[in-house]
């Protein structure tokens, strides 16, 4: 298994994957913006990083949100 970095695309597709498959999330929209906040809430309240890294890390949650429920609920609701 390969390190990701905490804030890159990859770790945030890394933990939006894991909370869909361990918690049987299906194409709901409250589901998927509940993980999405916690992530967010991890961003912005959790870390204290300066104003630069906290806009990074939330663009890249928001390009690996895109991309995740792109791929997984597409192949779900096949």
């Amino acid at each position: 298994m390969s390190t990701v970095l905490f804030g890159t695309i990859e770790y945030y597709e890394r933990e939006l994957i894991s909370y869909f498959t361990n918690n049987h999330v299906s194409n709901n929209d409250d589901a998927t913006m509940k993980v999405f906040l916690m992530l967010e809430a991890e961003i912005f309240n959790v870390f204290l990083f300066d104003e630069a890294t906290r806009i990074r890390c939330m663009q890249n949650l928001l390009k690996a949100f895109c991309r995740v429920c792109e791929t997984y609920f597409t192949k779900s609701s096949l």
